[in-house]
């Protein structure tokens, strides 16, 4: 038999064509190994008994030139126990892109091509998870090309199936056995309900694999999860805390001195008669090289007026007066929170490209749809409150930042919220990380019916505060956030953990919460 190529598989792959017209045997492997930042790399092996390798005709022709142009890596064939063992690797660069690899493995309906991986990395921990299901279900009509089928008189094998199984005693697909190996950094825990049980790969640790055949009944769910911890940030987080005290001092000491040197100046001023224009607060920029984050300073001419002795009341009224912390990025430590909606979506069953995805959950963000009609045209299955709480499981609060608001708010600081997202969303994490008592107003996108960085989501915040821009400090790790907070008269701070100073000029930059008691 002539080798037959199809476009939309990997050639690799394209032998279970002619191992199931010549009635042999085949196994197939896919080997997922996933790196520390993300990126990995997609190794096939498809092994071909001695049986097949003596009947199957133009194993020696494979051509694999365009595969190589795919950027995939092929090896040469190498003799096994009297088969041939035939292999192919290609790496990807993020989660997004593995899907993209699989799915010319095997083609977008294929067995490999229901396979997602999310990346959640926090301040000193990095968690893996590889989620989907191997499906062998899809039987070895799954490779069948139509292309083919017509020049074989409407049998893309050659043979009739119903013969060939006849022929056997069972059916065709069970001579095609497929395994899927996944390994990340640090311990894998792998598990998935029903079908085949995840099994110990070479009896190593970071690796867990799945089994099948294309004779399946249904498919096998596959679930890894890895996790990995920086010691490092934990250490400095540790020192980062005890600096932030000695720092809250030092703000302290600074602005009981500062009352002091005002109460003076107006004892010198007894014969104004006039109350002076009140202060108004804006947040200045410190070049990088100084060492210091951010500080907020005053400008205008000071009251004449008695103030409160309160150090802290004195401060609030003369200048600074709420700090917004923006989100989910900033409270919440998510960098893209479309990017995790559509790993998720995939992950649980979702077949819609990106920008489809991305459009449906902004109509969430402006309230538009509720969460479980949002699964609903995702194409995810399953209770919406089970699908809310698992993908919430991947919020968390950035380090630092409870702390940072309990001292912000001791100092006579208002802390509210700015953000986008499904209301629902940000109830449940609220409760679960107790911020209600801490954060006042929370204005969220779908509430309002609009969108960050649109200036009515800046205009709620005003009113429902009742804050003036001048007096608020805004910080958030959207630089187009920022730059219309900017232009309506906020003060701007970029939170940029990796973020250089010159791209966003006209902000302050911070590299975390502790930084913002600098100076």
């Amino acid at each position: 038999m002539p080798f037959v190529r199809r476009r939309c598989l990997v050639p690799l792959l394209a032998l279970v064509v002619l191992v199931v017209a010549s009635a042999c045997q085949a196994d197939v492997t896919v080997a997922v190994a996933v790196a520390d930042g993300g990126s990995g790399i997609v190794h096939v092996s498809v092994h071909l008994d001695a049986d097949a390798v003596s009947r199957v005709e133009g194993l020696d022709e494979l051509r694999t030139a365009d595969l190589v142009e795919a950027g995939w890596t092929v090896a040469d064939p190498v003799e096994a126990q009297g088969g041939r063992v035939f292999e192919a690797s290609k790496p990807f660069a993020d989660p997004a892109e593995l899907a993209t690899v699989l799915e010319e493995v095997s083609g977008p309906g294929g067995p490999y091509a229901q396979l997602g991986l999310a990346v959640d990395r926090s301040f000193a921990r990095s968690t893996f998870r590889v989620e989907g299901v191997l499906d062998g279900s899809v039987g070895v009509e799954g490779f069948a090309d139509p292309a083919v089928a017509g020049a074989l008189d409407g049998l893309p094998f050659g043979v009739d199936l119903a013969e060939l199984e006849a022929e056997l005693g069972s059916p065709p697909g069970s001579m095609v056995d497929l395994r899927l190996v996944v390994s990340m950094p640090g311990d894998v825990e792998g598990g998935g309900d029903g079908g085949s049980a995840p099994l110990a790969a070479d009896g190593s640790p970071d690796a867990v694999l799945w089994e099948t055949d294309l004779a399946a009944d249904a498919p096998v769910p596959v679930l890894a999860t890895s996790e990995t911890t920086r010691f490092r940030s934990v250490l400095f987080a540790g020192i980062a805390a005890a600096l932030v005290a000695l720092l809250l001092l030092v703000v302290l000491v600074r602005i009981v001195w500062g009352v002091r040197r005002r109460r003076r100046r107006r004892r010198n001023q007894r014969h104004a008669a006039a109350v002076a224009p009140a202060r108004s607060t804006r947040a200045e920029v410190v070049p990088p090289d100084t060492g210091e984050a951010v500080r907020v300073v005053a400008s205008g001419p000071v009251p004449a007026t008695d103030r409160p002795d309160s150090p802290e009341v004195s401060a609030v009224a003369e200048g600074l007066q709420m700090v917004i912390l923006g989100g989910p990025g900033t409270l919440f430590d998510v960098r893209d929170q479309v990017d995790e909606v559509v790993a998720f979506a995939r992950a649980h069953g979702s077949i819609l490209e990106y920008p489809k995805i991305a459009g449906l959950f902004d109509d969430a963000s402006r309230g538009r749809l509720s969460t479980s009609e949002l699964w609903r045209v995702l194409g995810v299955e399953g209770d919406a409150e089970a699908l809310d709480a698992d993908m919430l499981g991947r919020y968390q609060l950035t380090t630092g930042a409870r702390e940072f608001v309990v001292r912000a708010r001791e100092r006579g600081f208002r802390v509210a919220y700015l953000g986008d997202g499904p209301a629902g969303w940000l109830a449940q994490l609220r409760r679960s990380f107790l911020l209600d008592e801490l954060i006042d107003p929370w204005v969220v996108s779908s509430d309002i019916g609009s969108h960050l960085p649109e200036s009515a989501m800046f205009e709620a915040l005003r009113r429902l505060s009742g804050v003036a821009p001048a007096n608020c400090l805004l910080i958030d790790d959207r630089l187009e956030v920022l730059e219309t907070a900017h232009g309506l008269g906020f003060g701007t701070t970029w939170f940029a953990p990796s973020g250089r100073a010159v791209e966003a000029p006209g902000h302050s930059i911070i590299r975390s919460f502790a930084d913002l008691l600098s100076g």
